[in-house]
C-alpha cells in the first residue's frame, strides 16, 4: 500500500518520475490513452476568424509554430491538428512557447547534468535534445550572464522572466490552458477530444482553462471539464490566490446569465465545479469564479465532503506525476436515483432568476501516468444540508459514494471519455474498486488516497 501525502503548490523543480513511487492500477493502451490524428486538420486562417485570434496573438503564433514544426508530409501547409501542436509542444524546438511540462522537463535535465558535474554550470549545447539546448542557451542570454553555460539560478530566472512575459520571443503556456486550447482545435477539425464528452443538451463553452456544458434551463453546468497535471501544480507562481479573485457574471451571457448577487442570502454556497485551487495563473483563478463555474451547494457538502475530494484528486496528481482529465457537474434525481422531471427540481435564487439545486454533485477523473498507464474513476455525492462534517463520517459517505463512470454515463447521456478506445472504456468504465480514503492530520482535513495492488 502507498500513501500519498499532500504537496505543496510551489514551483519547485521536478526531481524525476514519480511513477515508481506510486504506482497505479490501470490499463496501458497501445499507442497512448487516446489518439490525436494527424490527418484530422483545419486551416490556421480559418482558426483565427472562428476565435478572433489576430495575426499578433500567442494562439495565432503558436498555431504557425505548429505547422512550422510539422512533419514533411503536412508542415508549413498553412493547416494545424491537434496532432501538431501536442507533437511541437513536446520538443519545442524553437523555444517560443514552453508548457509546464517542458518547463519541469527542462528543469529535470538541467538537476541531472548538474548532479554528474558536481553542481558546476553546464555546457548549453550538453543537453540530449535539441529543444533544451535552445532552453538552456536562452536561460544563459536571457537570465544569466551569456558565458555559454547555465546554471540552476539562471534557469530558474529565466523562467520567471518567462512566467512574466519578460523574456521576448517567449510565452509561458500552463498545461490546463494548453489542453483547452488543444480541444478548440481539435473540436473546430472535428476530432473527439478528451474534454468534450459527446452527446447531450445544452449550451457549449470554451474557456481558457476549461470547457463546459450549460444548463440554460437550470441556470448551472452540466459540466465543467479541465485538466490537471502535476507540472502545473509545481510550475504555479505563489502569488496566485482567490482572496484577489470575486464572483462575477460570466460576460458571454450578457443580462442573462447568473450574478453573484442571486445566491445572497438563500442558504447556499456557491460551489466552484472546477477548483479554484485548481488554477495554474490568476487568471485562470478569475475565470474559475465566473458564474456559470457554480452551482447551488449547502455549505457543509461544500465545505467538508466535496472539498476533501477535492483535495485527495489534487494531491493524487501531484503525488504520482502525472495528469487528469477531470469532469465535474451536476445531477437532479430521485430518490430512485431517477432524473427528475423539469418541475420537480427544486431551485433557489435570490431574485426573479431561478437556479437549479442539484441532488448531486458528480466528479469523474481519468488519470494518466508518465508511464503511459490510466486509471479512472468516479464519484457521485449527495449535496445535503446536513452532510458529514467528522473524518469518521465523511470517508463512509465518499466510499459509498463510488460509481462506475458507464452510470454517469447513462444519467448524462453521454459519453464522457469518448476519446478512448473502446477496449479501455469497457474495462475502465465499469470499475468502481480503484479505492480512495481520506485522513484527518494536525488540526484540518487533509485528502490522501490509498493506492493498493489487486
Amino acid at each position: 500500500m502507498t500513501t500519498l501525502r499532500p504537496t505543496s503548490r510551489a514551483s519547485t523543480a521536478s526531481t524525476g518520475s514519480s511513477a515508481d513511487a506510486a504506482p497505479v492500477n490501470g490499463l496501458k493502451p497501445k499507442g497512448g490513452s487516446w489518439n490525436r490524428s494527424a490527418t484530422k486538420e483545419v486551416s490556421i486562417s480559418e482558426l483565427q476568424t472562428k476565435f478572433g485570434w489576430t495575426d499578433q496573438s500567442w494562439e495565432a503564433g503558436l498555431l504557425k509554430a505548429a505547422d512550422t514544426a510539422g512533419g514533411k508530409t503536412r508542415g508549413n501547409n498553412g493547416k494545424v491538428s491537434a496532432a501538431e501542436i501536442q507533437a511541437y509542444l513536446a520538443a519545442p524546438t524553437d523555444g517560443r512557447y514552453l508548457t509546464s511540462s517542458a518547463l519541469q522537463q527542462g528543469r529535470a535535465a538541467l538537476d541531472a547534468k548538474l548532479s554528474k558535474g558536481g553542481g558546476a554550470p553546464v555546457k548549453v549545447d550538453a543537453f540530449d535534445q535539441g529543444w533544451q539546448d535552445n532552453l538552456a542557451k536562452r536561460a544563459d542570454l536571457l537570465g544569466g550572464n551569456n558565458d555559454g553555460k547555465v546554471s540552476q539560478d539562471e534557469l530558474a530566472a529565466y523562467i520567471q522572466k518567462s512566467k512574466a512575459n519578460q523574456a521576448d520571443g517567449v510565452r509561458w503556456v500552463p498545461d490546463q490552458q494548453m489542453a483547452a486550447f488543444q480541444s478548440r482545435v481539435a473540436q473546430a477539425a472535428g476530432e473527439v477530444d478528451p474534454l468534450r464528452p459527446t452527446g447531450g443538451k445544452g449550451m457549449e463553452m470554451v474557456k481558457q482553462y476549461s470547457r463546459l456544458m450549460l444548463d440554460e434551463g437550470k441556470n448551472l453546468p452540466t459540466f465543467v471539464s479541465y485538466m490537471l497535471s502535476a507540472s502545473d501544480i509545481k510550475e504555479t507562481p505563489a502569488d496566485v490566490h482567490r482572496d484577489k479573485s470575486t464572483f462575477v457574471r460570466d460576460p458571454v451571457l450578457g443580462t442573462q446569465g447568473v450574478t453573484d448577487s442571486d445566491y445572497n442570502n438563500t442558504g447556499f454556497d456557491r460551489g466552484h465545479m472546477k477548483p479554484a485551487e485548481d488554477s495554474p495563473t490568476q487568471e485562470a483563478m478569475n475565470e474559475s469564479h465566473l458564474m456559470t463555474n457554480i452551482a447551488p451547494q449547502y455549505g457543509n457538502h461544500n465545505q467538508q465532503a466535496w472539498r476533501t475530494l477535492e483535495r485527495a484528486i489534487g494531491d493524487l496528481v501531484a503525488q504520482t506525476g502525472g495528469k487528469a482529465h477531470i469532469i465535474t457537474g451536476n445531477l437532479f434525481l430521485d430518490k430512485n436515483g431517477k432524473p427528475l422531471p423539469q418541475e420537480s427540481v427544486t431551485t433557489t435564487g435570490a431574485k426573479d432568476r431561478k437556479i437549479g439545486v442539484p441532488t448531486h454533485n458528480f466528479k469523474t477523473v481519468l488519470l494518466e501516468l508518465p508511464n503511459g498507464n490510466v486509471s479512472m474513476f468516479a464519484y457521485m455525492v449527495p449535496n445535503v444540508k446536513d452532510g458529514p462534517s467528522k473524518k469518521d463520517a465523511i470517508v463512509p459517505m465518499l466510499e459509498a459514494s463510488r460509481v462506475p463512470v458507464d452510470q454517469l454515463e447513462t444519467l448524462l447521456g453521454q459519453d464522457l471519455y469518448a476519446n478512448l478506445p473502446k477496449s479501455v472504456q469497457d474495462k475502465l468504465e465499469k470499475d468502481s474498486k480503484a479505492p480512495g480514503a481520506f485522513q484527518l492530520e494536525g488540526s484540518r482535513y487533509e485528502a490522501v488516497t490509498l493506492l493498493t495492488q489487486r
